[in-house]
C-alpha cells in the first residue's frame, strides 16, 4: 500500500528502497531514511521551497507534477446519507448445540413431536436470517470517509490542469475564477486548486524544462535531415518574435515538425542579426550539416541572412502566391473596394444585419449566412469575401433596397465581373490551401502547381469573360513570368528530387523536360550508389569486427614471400563487376519508376513505409529528401496562435512565458 504523503513525492517517482527519480530532470538521487536530500535538490536545481512537514494534500499551491495523465478511473464518497444507515435487527436463537441437547433432554411422549417441530423451525428461521444477513452486510464508516488523494492521483490532475494552458491557452488567471473553482470543487473535494502565481513561476518552467529535454532526445536521435523554416512576427505589445521550426521524416516514416526556437528578438532585422540568431538556434540544438532546406518569405534580410550562413533557400511558395495575386488585384481595387464598403456596412450595422438575415429566412434558408471581411496581408480572404458577396447576391440587393442610407449598390456588369473573378481566383486557392499543409511534406507538389496554374490560366485567358477580366488574367501570366521565384522553380535540384521521388508524380512533370528528367534520374541514381556503398562499406566493417578470421588474410605490401591465396583472390576479384553500387542503384532506380503510381489522394510517407523493403537503398534516399516543405506557413500559424495568447484578459504576460507557452502547445504530445 502506497504510505507516501510528503508533498516532496508530487516531485519524484521511487525508483527502490534507497532512491528515488526526479520527474523534472530525470535525475536519481538517494532518500534512504530521510527526504532531505530530495528537498535540496528541488529548491536548488528547480527553485521550489517546501513548507516543513507539507502533506500531499496541504497546501497545494506550491505543488506540482507533469507525467501524462493516464487512463484510470477514480471514485469518491463525500456524503453520509443517515436515513440509509441501519443495523440488522437481532432474534435470540438457540444454537446448534443448543438444540441439540433441548432435542436430546426432550419427553418421549406425543409432546415430543410438536417440540421437534419448534427446534426445527427455530433452526429455520436462523438459516433464513443468516441468509438474510449475508445479504445486507453493514457497511465500515470507513467507506463514507474520503480517502486521501494518492501521488498518483494528484499527477494526473496537476497534468489535466495544465493542459487548459498549454493546449486551451487559458489565462492564469482561471484559477482564481469562482466558477471554476466550484466547478473542480464538484469533482474532486480533495484537490486544491494552485494559485495563478505557482503555476506561472513554478510549474509551467518545470514542464517546460521536462518537455525540452524530451524534444531535444528524439531530435538527436531521429532528425538526421531536416528542413528549417523561419518568419519574424510583431505583437500587440510591440515586441518582437523570430519562430524556427525543423521537420524530418522518423524511422517509422512519419513527418514530424518540431519548434526549436519562438524567442525574443528585438534587434534590427539586419541580415547579420538574423544569421547569429539561427546560428545560437542550430548550435544549441546541434543541427550543423543537418540542414536540407531552408524556407522563408522572400524579404531580403532574411535571404541574405541564410545566405550567410551558406544554407539552401527557397522562398515560401504561398508568399510568392500572395504577391502574384495581388499585384494583379491592383487592376480592379475601386470594384473591390466598392464591396468592402457594402460588407462593412452589414458587419457593423445592427439593422442591416438583422434584415439580411431575415430575407434569407424568408427565402427558405435555415441556416443564413454573414458576409465576410477580407484580410489585408492574406489576398484568398479577398476571394472569400467575393465569393460569399456572390452567394448572397438576391439577399444583398433585397436588403439594399429596404435600407435608408445604404451605400450604393453594383450595376449588372460589376456583379458579372465579379463572379468572373472568383472563377479566376479559384485555381489560386485551391493552390495555396494544398501548399499550406503541415502534416504532411509540400516541396513535392511545388513544381506540379506551377505547372497547373500555369496552365489553367492559360485556359482561361481564352474564355469569353469580360474586357478587365481578361486584363487581370493577363497580368497574372505576366507576374508569373517576372517573379525569380517563379519562373526558377523548376530550377532547383532539390525540389525536382522531392517531386521525382515522390511516388504520385515520380518523372511525369518532367515529360515537356527531358533534359530536365534526364538530370534529376542521374542524380537519383548517383545519390543512390552513394548510400549503396556506405552501407555495404558498413557492413564488411562490422563483419570484421564482428567476426573472427577463420582464414587470416595477409597484406602483400607486409610480406616478401608470395601468399597462397593470391590465386583465388585475383579470380574472385575479376568475377566483381565494376561500379556495381551504380549498377544496383540504376536497377532500383528502373523498378522504382516502372512501379505503379500511387494516387494523388493518397499519402506518399505511408507508400514509402509499406514499400521499403523493396527498395532497400532508395528509400533510405527518400527519407532524406522528403522532410522539405514548400512554405514557411508553420510559423505563421505559430504566431497566429501567438496572437491568442497575448489577447485582452493576458496582455501583460512576459515574453520568455509566451516562448514557454507556444513550445509546449506546438510540441505537445
Amino acid at each position: 500500500m502506497d504510505r507516501r504523503s510528503s508533498s516532496v513525492w508530487a516531485y519524484f517517482t521511487i525508483k527502490d528502497n534507497v532512491n528515488a527519480k526526479s520527474d523534472i530532470c530525470h535525475k536519481i538521487y538517494s532518500y534512504k531514511s530521510t527526504l532531505t536530500n530530495l528537498k535540496k535538490h528541488l529548491s536548488s536545481r528547480h527553485f521550489i521551497f517546501l513548507k516543513q512537514g507539507q502533506s500531499i494534500n496541504e497546501n497545494q499551491s506550491t505543488e506540482f507534477s507533469i507525467d501524462d495523465p493516464s487512463s484510470k478511473h477514480h471514485t469518491y464518497d463525500n456524503s453520509i446519507n443517515s436515513s440509509s444507515i441501519s443495523l440488522p435487527s437481532t432474534t435470540s436463537i438457540p444454537s446448534t448445540s443448543q438444540q441439540n441437547s433441548l432435542i436430546d433432554s426432550a419427553p418421549s411422549n406425543a409432546n415430543a413431536n410438536a417440540f421437534s417441530q419448534i427446534v426445527t423451525g427455530q433452526s429455520q428461521m436462523r438459516a433464513d436470517n443468516n441468509a438474510k444477513s449475508h445479504k445486507r452486510k453493514q457497511l465500515s464508516i470507513a467507506t463514507y470517509i474520503p480517502k486521501k488523494m494518492t501521488v498518483d492521483i494528484k499527477k494526473d490532475i496537476d497534468q489535466s490542469l495544465l493542459n487548459l494552458f498549454t493546449k486551451d491557452y487559458q489565462p492564469f488567471k482561471l484559477v482564481e475564477d469562482k466558477g471554476f473553482k466550484q466547478f473542480v470543487k464538484m469533482l474532486n473535494p480533495n484537490y486544491t486548486l494552485p494559485n495563478r502565481h505557482s503555476i506561472s513561476k513554478k510549474y509551467i518552467p518545470a514542464l517546460y524544462e521536462k518537455r525540452l529535454r524530451e524534444v531535444k532526445e528524439l531530435v538527436v536521435q531521429e532528425a538526421k535531415h531536416v528542413c528549417l523554416t523561419t518568419d519574424c512576427w510583431t505583437s500587440r505589445n510591440n515586441e518582437s518574435f523570430m519562430a524556427i521550426t525543423i521537420h524530418f521524416v522518423d524511422s517509422n516514416f512519419s513527418l514530424q515538425s518540431i519548434l526549436i526556437s519562438c524567442s525574443s528578438f528585438n534587434e534590427n532585422h539586419t541580415a547579420i542579426n538574423l544569421s547569429e540568431q539561427i546560428q545560437k538556434t542550430i548550435d544549441e540544438w546541434q543541427l550543423e550539416g543537418k540542414i536540407k532546406l531552408a524556407v522563408s518569405d522572400n524579404t531580403t534580410n532574411i535571404k541574405n541572412a541564410l545566405g550567410l550562413l551558406k544554407l539552401k533557400h527557397l522562398g515560401c511558395f504561398a508568399h510568392t502566391l500572395n504577391l502574384i495575386v495581388q499585384s494583379a488585384l491592383t487592376l480592379e481595387n475601386e470594384l473591390i473596394d466598392k464591396v468592402k464598403t457594402i460588407v462593412t456596412y452589414f458587419r457593423r450595422s445592427t439593422v442591416a444585419n438583422n434584415k439580411l438575415k431575415t430575407y434569407q429566412i424568408n427565402n427558405g434558408i435555415d441556416k443564413p449566412k454573414k458576409l465576410l471581411q477580407d484580410v489585408q496581408t492574406r489576398w484568398n480572404s479577398t476571394y472569400y469575401m467575393l465569393n460569399r458577396f456572390i452567394e448572397l447576391e438576391n439577399p444583398i440587393r433585397g436588403t439594399l433596397g429596404l435600407l435608408d442610407k445604404a451605400p450604393q449598390t453594383l450595376n449588372s456588369d460589376e456583379w458579372s465581373i465579379i463572379k468572373e473573378l472568383c472563377t479566376v481566383l479559384r485555381p489560386f486557392e485551391e493552390a495555396t490551401r494544398a501548399v499550406s499543409g503541415e502534416s504532411y511534406m509540400t516541396a513535392s507538389i511545388v513544381i506540379v502547381l506551377t505547372q497547373g496554374l500555369l496552365n489553367a490560366c492559360k485556359k482561361l485567358h481564352t474564355m469569353e469573360f469580360n474586357e478587365r477580366t481578361l486584363m487581370i488574367i493577363k497580368q497574372l501570366l505576366e507576374n508569373m513570368k517576372k517573379r525569380d521565384a517563379w519562373k526558377n522553380v523548376d530550377k532547383s535540384k532539390t525540389l525536382c528530387r522531392c517531386t521525382f521521388l515522390d511516388p504520385r508524380f515520380k518523372n511525369i512533370p518532367f515529360n515537356n523536360n527531358n533534359s530536365l528528367s534526364e538530370t534529376t534520374k542521374n542524380e537519383i541514381i548517383e545519390k543512390t550508389a552513394n548510400i549503396i556503398y556506405l552501407e555495404r562499406s558498413n557492413q564488411l566493417d562490422e563483419q570484421n569486427q564482428d567476426q573472427p578470421d577463420y582464414i587470416s588474410i595477409d597484406n602483400p605490401s607486409t610480406s616478401n614471400s608470395p601468399s597462397i591465396w593470391e590465386t583465388i583472390d585475383t579470380s574472385i576479384a575479376k568475377l566483381i563487376p565494376s561500379g556495381t553500387s551504380k549498377s544496383r542503384a540504376i536497377i532500383e532506380v528502373q523498378r522504382y519508376l516502372e512501379d505503379g503510381m500511387l494516387k494523388r489522394n493518397m499519402d506518399p510517407l505511408k507508400w514509402w513505409q509499406e514499400h521499403k523493403y523493396n527498395y532497400p537503398y532508395l528509400h533510405i534516399l527518400a527519407k532524406q529528401t522528403l522532410c522539405c516543405l514548400g512554405t514557411s506557413v508553420p510559423c505563421e500559424r505559430i504566431f497566429s496562435k501567438a496572437g491568442l495568447i497575448l489577447n485582452d484578459r493576458r496582455c501583460r504576460l512576459k515574453s520568455e512565458k509566451v516562448e514557454m507557452l507556444l513550445f509546449l502547445n506546438y510540441n505537445s504530445t
